[in-house]
């Protein structure tokens, strides 16, 4: 049972916390700690702290927990920012199951907020003086508790209808009961267990896929002004008359917005190539937005498919299904045994090439950029093949035809033993709509004609 408000002020109240200095922090699990504690009226003390769980609370302990294996990212942060500080100041949130604690350096004041909420709220989350979020042990996107943000603190000004009470102890100290009847019988503590392993790998798994979904959102914002490209390239070409070759910038009427308008231009080229530079810049703007926000739609899809999984898991699942989800390795994508398509190297680039529809879509979508170049066979289906690119390096002539020969192989030309290929920039790929999984359209592609080498295939296949 988890302590209410007025038994966390209680505990609080009998602990020598404030003028206390933090010495060390022991992770026993993904969501309780030790703090090793130092007072100069009491001395060396154990300070223990577990929320997220239906035991949350915290309390002086004699306990000697044990250590995890692991240590988590959070805990690495309180050990680089927190430990050594001084707690300075300790209040609760009123009427509520949470507190604060100023932690003083010779620098700056911290804080910890500590939350022994069920549900989404429990966290313990370190913010500067101005409660701006520096780190946390949960990320909750969705309460706007990640790490920049402001974090939002609830005063109640009453506890509500439902009255709380301190329940009867017969130890000196309620810190003491609570230690002490807080153990539980091992198979409840072992399904505790098991529960927070699955939590951790759900947080990891989300964390990842909000990452990849912030990555989107991003660029969504970067090419959300296409339209507006469009428009100046529009009105630059109705006046191209006007403009020569050597100048900076063009002042044209802006009948839309009845204002004069300031294009910008390269003096280096000339009219016609600066008005195509902008349909360019439109295109490829277009391009990246429409493939972004199809891409950020799939991943929150994604998100919303794993919080349902992880929460059906949490409620109902048996001990033992338990074990086995948690024995699973996370659903990352950053996993080479979770990495689509076969993965080869020639000539120090980087080749994946995609053996089915679903590989080739996802190679698409998770593992290329725009600079990477794609091939594929002309009138045969096969598989995508993606040279990654090089920063400040072009794709050599053989590392190309190696990828072609790659392309061959693992196509339906592979019994001919040739095909044309053509291949592109992946930036220059438009995903089809309304039709099968991974089908794309290239534009500004090349030809290439090549004739398979199976020894050499054989070679890099290994």
């Amino acid at each position: 049972m988890s302590l209410n408000w007025k038994e966390l002020e209680l505990i609080l109240s009998e602990l020598p916390l404030e003028g206390s200095y933090i010495q060390k922090i022991t992770e026993h699990s993904v969501s309780s700690f030790t703090f090793s504690l130092f007072s100069r009226t009491e001395k060396a003390f154990l300070f223990y702290v577990e929320v997220s769980t239906p035991y949350a609370r915290v309390c002086r302990t004699d306990r000697i927990r044990k250590k995890d294996k692991r240590m988590q990212r959070f805990t690495q942060y309180m050990n680089a920012h927190i430990v050594g500080r001084k707690i300075e100041r300790v209040w609760q949130y009123p009427y509520d199951r949470a507190f604060v604690m100023d932690l003083r350096s010779s620098k700056n004041v911290l804080r910890m907020h500590i939350r022994l909420y069920s549900g989404p709220g429990a966290n313990i989350i370190i913010t500067d003086s101005e409660n701006t979020i520096l780190e946390l042990l949960y990320r909750r996107p969705g309460r706007h508790e990640e790490k920049g943000e402001k974090l939002f603190i609830e005063e109640r000004t009453s506890e509500g209808e439902r009255k709380f009470s301190v329940r009867d102890y017969d130890t000196e100290t309620f810190n003491e009961f609570i230690d002490k009847t807080s153990s539980i019988e091992s198979s409840s503590e072992r399904r505790k267990e098991l529960e927070e392993k699955l939590k951790e790998k759900r947080d990891k798994e989300l964390a990842i896929l909000q990452d990849r979904l912030s990555r989107q959102e991003r660029r969504i914002k970067e090419t959300e002004g296409f339209e507006e490209t469009k428009r100046i390239a529009d009105l630059l070409s109705g006046a191209i008359w006007s403009v020569k070759k050597g100048m900076k910038c063009v002042e044209l009427d802006d009948w839309e917005k009845n204002e004069k308008l300031s294009i910008s231009l390269d003096p280096a080229l000339s009219p016609n190539e600066n008005l195509e530079k902008y349909y360019q810049r439109y295109r490829k703007d277009k391009r990246a937005s429409e493939m972004a926000k199809e891409e950020a739609e799939e991943i929150r899809k994604e998100i919303a498919a794993t919080e349902e999984k992880y929460s059906a898991l949490l409620e109902g699942a048996s001990p033992e299904k338990l074990r086995k989800e948690t024995e699973k390795p996370a659903d990352s994508r950053k996993d080479d045994a979770k990495k689509p398509g076969v993965w080869v190297s020639v000539k120090g680039f980087d080749i994946i090439i995609g053996r089915n529809a679903k590989e080739n879509d996802e190679i698409l979508r998770h593992y290329t950029r725009g600079s990477d170049i794609w091939l594929h066979t002309r009138d045969y289906a096969g598989g995508y093949v993606i040279i990654k690119a090089q920063k400040g390096k072009s794709v050599p002539l053989p590392v190309l035809l190696d990828a072609a020969s790659l392309a061959i192989h693992y196509s339906k030309a592979k019994k001919s033993g040739k095909a044309d290929l053509y291949y592109t920039e992946v930036k220059y790929l438009r995903r089809a709509k309304d039709v099968k999984t991974g089908l794309v359209l290239p534009t500004q592609e090349r030809n290439l004609s090549v004739t398979l080498d199976e020894k050499r295939v054989k070679e890099i296949l290994g």
